[in-house]
């Protein structure tokens, strides 16, 4: 029997030693791929020095493509300024127009409950001359029918 529990330790003995080995081989492959990727960057081929030439020529490249996207950015800023002010015209002369119906609308619902003389002092607001065709036809209508 002593010998039967001599064979057990030595079987422990030997799995241990093999998980202990087992366990360097990776940490020395974990630790040879992060040492790898901590090492700077060789070049195979050693650079060489530029002429000033050849900077100067690369610069000059450079400022000629940064002068080009520099006039392209003027011109769309220059059509996003004319667009700008054609939209802010647009908006004033629709804010114009609503205010215009907002009148006409007031005057129809005030001829609508018989109150004519409402009607014909929110009618005394609106301007003829900048009414649309179709906002001069609501206008004459209401102001015909209330005559």
């Amino acid at each position: 029997m002593a010998n039967k529990n001599d064979n057990k330790s030595m079987f422990l003995y030997t799995a241990l030693i093999f998980i202990v080995a087992v366990l360097l081989i990776i940490f020395s492959f974990l630790g040879q791929t992060n040492m790898q990727k901590n090492q700077p960057q060789v070049s195979e081929s050693p650079d060489k020095e530029m002429s000033i030439s050849e900077k100067a020529s690369i610069l000059s490249e450079e400022n000629t493509v940064l002068l080009e996207n520099n006039n392209n950015l003027k011109k769309e800023n220059q059509e996003l300024s004319e667009e700008n002010i054609q939209l802010k015209s647009d908006n004033e002369s629709l804010t114009q127009k609503q205010s215009q119906n907002d009148l006409l609308l007031s005057a129809n619902g005030y001829f609508t409950l018989g109150n004519n003389s409402m009607a014909l002092e929110t009618l005394d607001k609106v301007n003829y001359n900048d009414l649309s065709s179709d906002q001069k036809i609501i206008y004459d209508n209401i102001k015909n029918n209330i005559n």
